[in-house]
C-alpha cells in the first residue's frame, strides 16, 4: 500500500476507534511503513482541525485539543455531565463493592451498565479477573490514594451527602 492509502486508512481508523489504539497493533496493520512518520504527518494535517492524535508511548488516541474544551461542554451540556454522572456511579460502585460482577452492576444501578464498564476497562481505571471487576492501580494514582483503605468511609460519605443534597 503507498503512503497516501496508509494516511487516509489510519484516518479512518482513528475516527473510527473511538479508544486508544496499541501502536503494536498499528505497526503489524502497517507492516513495511514507517508507523511514526505516518502519525507526524497525519498529526501535521490535523494541526488545522479541532483535534490531535495522542501518542501515549504505547498507545494513540485521535483526542480534542484541550483549548476547545470549555466549547465542548458548553456544546454538550447536561447531556455530558449525565454521562460523567454515569461514569461515577460505576466506578463507585466498584471502588467500593468490587470485587463485583456485571451483572450486580446493573442490579444495583438498575440500568445495563456494559459500555460504562468497557470504557472503564479502555481508560485503565478497572480491571477484570474472572468475571468480576475491580478497580486498577491507575484509579487510585488518579484520586492520590496507594490503597483502597484510604477510599472516604462509605457511610460516613453517605450521611454527608444526604445532609448537603
Amino acid at each position: 500500500m503507498d503512503k497516501e492509502l496508509a494516511l487516509k486508512i489510519l484516518d479512518a481508523i482513528l475516527v473510527s476507534a473511538r479508544k486508544k489504539l496499541k501502536i503494536s497493533t498499528l505497526e503489524k496493520f502497517f507492516a513495511g511503513l514507517n508507523l511514526n512518520e505516518l502519525l507526524k504527518i497525519a498529526n501535521q494535517r490535523y494541526s488545522k482541525f479541532g483535534f490531535f492524535i495522542f501518542n501515549n508511548n504505547d498507545s494513540v488516541e485521535l483526542v480534542s485539543r484541550p483549548e476547545l474544551a470549555s466549547y465542548l461542554i458548553n456544546f454538550f451540556g447536561y447531556e455530558e455531565n449525565e454521562l460523567f454522572q454515569e461514569f461515577l456511579e460505576v466506578l463507585a460502585i466498584i471502588a467500593y463493592g468490587g470485587p463485583i460482577c456485571l451483572e450486580r452492576i446493573n442490579q444495583i444501578r438498575n440500568k445495563k451498565s456494559l459500555l460504562i464498564v468497557k470504557e472503564l476497562l479502555n481508560e485503565g481505571l478497572i480491571k477484570k479477573e474472572n468475571k468480576n471487576y475491580k478497580i486498577n492501580e491507575r484509579f487510585l494514582k488518579v484520586l492520590g490514594f496507594k490503597s483502597l483503605k484510604e477510599l472516604p468511609d462509605y457511610k460516613k460519605l453517605r450521611r454527608e451527602l444526604r445532609r448537603k443534597y
